[in-house]
């Protein structure tokens, strides 16, 4: 068992139980899980099928772009 670590276990989790840190992790679930569910339910992408730190920070620019795109041709369309 490794002390260190269950120390800064235990520091996390106290740090989660107080009302800034309850805060923080609330606001985390809602922001996250939105784009990334919209990227795999709307484009269809699941996983990057490329490669090396470089390539993958490539392929996700591309997706993250063209989600971006969408989102704001829906919302010219709105106006």
């Amino acid at each position: 068992m490794n002390e260190r670590y269950q120390c800064l276990k235990t520091k996390e989790y106290q740090a989660l139980l107080s009302s800034k840190g309850r805060q923080i992790f609330a606001k985390r679930k809602i922001d996250m899980k939105s784009v990334f569910g919209q990227i795999k339910v709307c484009l269809g992408y699941k996983r990057c099928y490329l490669r090396g730190k470089s390539q993958v920070r490539i392929d996700m620019g591309f997706v993250l772009t063209v989600n971006n795109l969408l989102k704001y041709n829906n919302r010219k369309r709105q106006n």
